[in-house]
């Protein structure tokens, strides 16, 4: 008797995939401007979260 693997897709997300959602207060300073890079847009280095969420 043949034996069948199980494959969770939620499980196989990869990071670019996971940034695909828009960032809210609950991402990371690093994670929403990483969302910002990956979309093409410009923020100041020294921006606080406030202000990078504002550009989302």
């Amino acid at each position: 008797m043949e034996k069948g693997v199980t494959v969770n897709a939620a499980a196989s997300k990869t990071v670019s995939e996971a940034a695909v959602a828009k960032p809210t207060e609950k991402n990371t300073v690093a994670e929403i401007k990483a969302y910002l890079s990956e979309n093409g847009i410009e923020f100041a280095s020294s921006a606080k979260k406030a202000d990078l969420l504002a550009l989302v």
